[in-house]
């Protein structure tokens, strides 16, 4: 940024640290952000706002006596305080598994500063977000339109007690919009976004209006919806929600407690054979890419599916202490980019293989069943009707349930293109359970 003054900032925290020692925290970890941001925003087809919005932060986490104190603030004139009230907190808060904030280690370099980004104005986002409502409305003038964009630069320093001094520049972008078409009491919604940290070619206001006038196009006409156990075209983002249960199964903290189905199943073939998913953070420039974790630990490629196998469980430093593991340098034992290796055939021709199924677009009330056990149901926002391979029209009233362990266990085929933001495939999944409300 601009007025960065980073090594005085480290200076500060690292004072921080000895502070903390003074006070009888036995490790403690100090980090500092600090960002801005612009953006607009489009409403009923104008626009309605634009806005600067800058931030920063202080966290600071101590370990005292074998537990944990955590406080937060943003004015560099109450870090004192904040060490101060961290340590008391810690004296009456959780425990701590592990008894010191580790080594530095080797990490990956990662893009995640992009001048290019940097040089995106608030005119130009106006200007996008523009060309999307204008397209829009030339669709359709009835439509009731929103749209966004935006562009952040942060920067900030984590520093550790176990040596850990480590800094870091971002930059991102978003761009989005969303259409409500009304007649009578049916309301059709759809909506579509890309974002990123470099600009690239999906920096593009015409691909997602392009996306939107697809799923408009696609919903004008409404049809009886099918029933019972059918195949179903998940495209990209909606086979990433369908694989959120995996997320959470292999969540360390959720292993160690005894909460995920998958404890004490490494090795076991859990998913098709065609299935393999892993995590990596060293992407450049993804939503997702990072160095290392919150505790200073290096993030790695994690293998969390090979082959309809699993084989990892994605740990931070505290879940590692209490499952007695290595940490994997997951953040909140979280996937930071999770991808699905590709197929063998291409989306446009698993669709035509189905002869009576349905095309899920968009759900609602998703992550409201049991989801840790793989169990999901969801009224479908946006869904369309295949026959013969072909869509043919829009369903209303349709719920979905089932549960993924046995729906990815086998007949799963996955395309040989993938969402180049998302990087995962479409999927046609075997005996989805539909209903309906006629």
């Amino acid at each position: 940024m601009p007025d960065s003054n980073l090594d005085k900032m480290r200076a500060e925290l690292l004072h921080g640290l000895d502070v903390a020692k003074k006070q009888g925290a036995q490790g403690a970890k100090l980090s500092f952000s600090r960002g801005e941001a612009i953006g607009c925003s489009f409403s009923a087809g104008r626009l309605k706002d634009t806005e600067v919005r800058r931030s920063s932060a202080y966290v600071i986490e101590v370990l005292v006596e074998g537990k944990r104190g955590t406080t937060a603030g943003n004015d560099p004139a109450d870090l004192p305080e904040m060490i101060s009230r961290a340590i008391s907190l810690a004296r009456v808060g959780s425990p701590a598994h592990f008894s010191a904030y580790p080594a530095p280690a080797e990490t990956k370099k990662v893009k995640k500063y992009s001048g290019k980004t940097v040089k995106i104005t608030r005119e130009g986002l106006i200007e996008n977000c523009r060309k999307m409502v204008d397209a829009l409305k030339r669709y359709n003038p009835d439509l009731f339109i929103e749209a966004q964009g935006s562009r952040s630069v942060s920067e900030g320093l984590l520093v550790t007690s176990g040596g850990v001094s480590h800094r870091f520049e971002d930059t991102a972008w978003s761009l989005g919009s969303l259409a409500q078409k009304t007649e009578g009491t049916d309301m059709l919604f759809v909506g579509h976004g890309h974002s990123f940290r470099e600009v690239n070619d999906f920096y593009n206001p015409d691909l997602i209006t392009e996306r939107l006038l697809f799923d408009l196009k696609h919903g004008e006409k409404i049809v009886e919806s099918p029933e019972g156990k059918l195949p179903a075209f998940l495209p990209p983002e909606v086979l990433g929600m369908f694989l959120w249960p995996l997320v959470l199964g292999v969540n360390g903290r959720n292993v160690a407690k005894g909460d995920s189905p998958l404890r004490g199943r490494l090795g076991e073939q859990i998913f098709d054979p065609g299935l393999t998913i892993r995590d990596d953070p060293h992407w450049d420039f993804s939503p997702g890419a990072a160095e290392i974790d919150g505790d200073g630990i290096p993030t790695r490629v994690m293998m969390m599916v090979e082959k309809g196998v699993l084989k990892n469980f994605l740990y931070d430093l505290d879940s590692a202490g209490m499952a007695g593991a290595e940490p994997t340098g997951n953040r909140g034992c979280m996937p930071y980019s999770p991808e699905v290796l590709p197929g063998a055939e291409k989306s446009g021709d698993l669709l035509a293989s189905i002869d009576d199924g349905i095309f899920i677009r968009e759900l609602i009330g998703y992550g409201q069943s049991n989801m840790i056990n793989g169990d999901f149901s969801g009224n479908v926002a946006l869904g369309f009707r295949i026959k013969k391979g072909k869509i043919i029209g829009r369903v209303k009233n349709t719920m979905i349930a089932g549960n993924i362990y046995d729906l990815f266990k086998k007949d799963v085929a996955l395309s040989s293109d993938r969402d180049p933001m998302l990087r995962l495939p479409s999927a046609v999944v075997q005996g989805l359970s539909v209903s309906t409300s006629k």
